[in-house]
C-alpha cells in the first residue's frame, strides 16, 4: 500500500470514529503486534492484536476487500503522574492492514476484545466468489478488563 493511500484509508477510518486527528496521529503513532493463522483445517482465519490499554470503543475493524483494517488509539493514562521517570508504552494513534488469504464471511465474523487481546475470527467463505470490495465493520464483543 501506497503511503498516501495509507493516510487517505487512516482519514477515513477516524471520520468515522469521530476522533479527534492531529497531523502527527495521521501518520499513525504505533503498530500493535498481530498474529494471523488459520483453524478449523483451514476454514476460519483467527487475527490476534496486543492492545493493552485501549478503550474498546476507540478501535474500529472493518473488511474491504483482501484487507482487514484496524484503527483505533491508545490514550496516555498519566493523571496522577507528577512526572514521568519512563515511558517505553506507545500511545496514540494506529491502522494496521491485514492482508487477508482468502475472502471471508464477513456476516459470520467475530470480534472479542479481553484482558487486553484482540481476537477476530473470520470464517473463510464457502463460495469461490471474488469480494467486489465490499466494505464490511466487525462488531465487538469486550471481556474482562482493558
Amino acid at each position: 500500500m501506497h503511503p498516501d493511500d495509507l493516510i487517505r484509508e487512516f482519514d477515513r477510518l477516524f471520520a468515522e470514529l469521530r476522533l479527534p486527528l492531529t497531523r502527527h496521529a495521521r501518520r499513525g503513532s504505533f503498530n500493535p503486534n498481530a498474529d494471523v493463522y488459520l483453524t478449523d483445517r483451514g476454514r476460519t482465519i483467527v487475527v490476534r492484536v496486543e492492545l493493552a490499554g485501549i478503550n474498546p470503543e476507540n478501535v474500529k475493524l472493518v473488511v474491504e476487500g483482501a484487507g482487514l483494517y484496524l484503527a483505533g488509539f491508545r490514550e496516555p493514562d498519566l493523571r496522577r503522574a507528577e512526572a514521568v521517570l519512563q515511558k517505553e508504552i506507545e500511545y496514540g494513534y494506529f491502522l494496521k492492514r491485514i492482508q487477508l488469504p482468502s475472502t471471508v464471511a464477513v456476516d459470520s465474523a467475530k470480534a472479542d476484545y479481553r484482558d487486553g487481546t484482540l481476537t477476530i475470527k473470520l470464517p473463510v467463505a464457502t463460495e469461490s466468489r471474488v469480494d467486489g470490495g465490499e466494505r464490511c465493520e466487525i462488531h465487538m464483543a469486550i471481556r474482562g478488563r482493558a
